[in-house]
């Protein structure tokens, strides 16, 4: 599905961010599912999209990874990409992924960080989410066993496990899920960290999926707090090596008001051409 570069231009280490940034000033920018040509009057871009203007680079629609500046992780950008993809209520899209847009640019650091990062979301992918799709499936066996995991070793041998089991006849969403866990293991161990950030968050819309086939009572509370979590593994692989510096909110929202008039400048005069 994507091309694969080598990260370039990586940034410099940087400091933790102190001050909270006040997201209230520029939520007129919408998140929205999907790649977009250009930002409408309301923004309505994906989260990487978003990013791109936030950083101060020029609008760019994202149709793949490497559509980004080379400044952003590629694996960090494309898990919040999956993210940003299977959320379907844009106004949980909105509060979730709105405070990431500052934070994807200057990302970009050496394979081994990005492997770290990708241990991270693999390990608590098994033990954080995995076990609510075995819950509503009725496997509480397989959810205790997820539930247990402390370690990426631990997480590869239970991801291990699942897979040397016959799910046949179990649920096509339950099988889909043991598939996409199973490559984003195999993907970390042959250091392919874009490739295991993208199942690791196919394996999310996995787990929404199984929720959804069971259905019942819970079901639909169970699958926001999936992406809540989803949510909550980026923010702390993000902490995870190269971070961007803070960005005054005043330039921020500048940045987006002057994408959102230019795009609607050029809109115009293609409407009357």
């Amino acid at each position: 599905m994507f091309n694969f570069k080598s990260l370039l231009n990586r940034a410099s280490p940087r400091a933790e961010t102190t001050t909270p940034f006040d997201f209230g000033r520029i939520l007129n920018w919408k998140i929205l599912r999907g790649s977009h040509e250009f930002p409408g009057p309301d923004g309505g871009t994906c989260i990487n999209e978003a990013a791109i203007v936030a950083a101060g680079y020029p609008y760019t629609p994202v149709r793949r990874i490497d559509d980004c500046p080379a400044s952003f992780s590629r694996p960090l950008a494309l898990y919040a990409m999956c993210l940003n993809e299977i959320v379907l209520s844009d106004a949980l899209r909105q509060e979730l992924l709105m405070p990431f847009v500052t934070r994807l640019a200057s990302s970009a650091d050496t394979l081994e960080t990005d492997l770290e990062r990708v241990a991270l979301i693999l390990r608590r992918t098994v033990s954080e989410i995995l076990p609510e799709a075995f819950e509503f499936a009725g496997r509480g066996r397989e959810a205790r066993r997820c539930r247990g995991v402390a370690t990426i070793q631990e997480a590869v041998a239970v991801v291990k496990e699942l897979s040397g089991q016959d799910w046949h006849g179990r649920g096509v969403h339950l099988t889909g899920l043991i598939n996409s866990i199973s490559m984003a293991s195999e993907d970390y161990l042959a250091f392919r960290a874009v490739d295991a950030a993208q199942y690791a968050g196919t394996a999310i819309a996995d787990v929404a999926e199984v929720i959804g086939s069971v259905g019942g009572r819970g079901a639909a509370a169970a699958t926001e707090k999936v992406y809540r979590q989803g949510a909550v593994i980026l923010d702390a692989a993000l902490k995870i090596g190269n971070r961007a510096d803070a960005i005054a909110i005043d330039l921020v929202a500048t940045r987006m008001e002057t994408a959102k008039r230019a795009a609607s400048s050029e809109q115009r005069t293609v409407t009357v051409e």
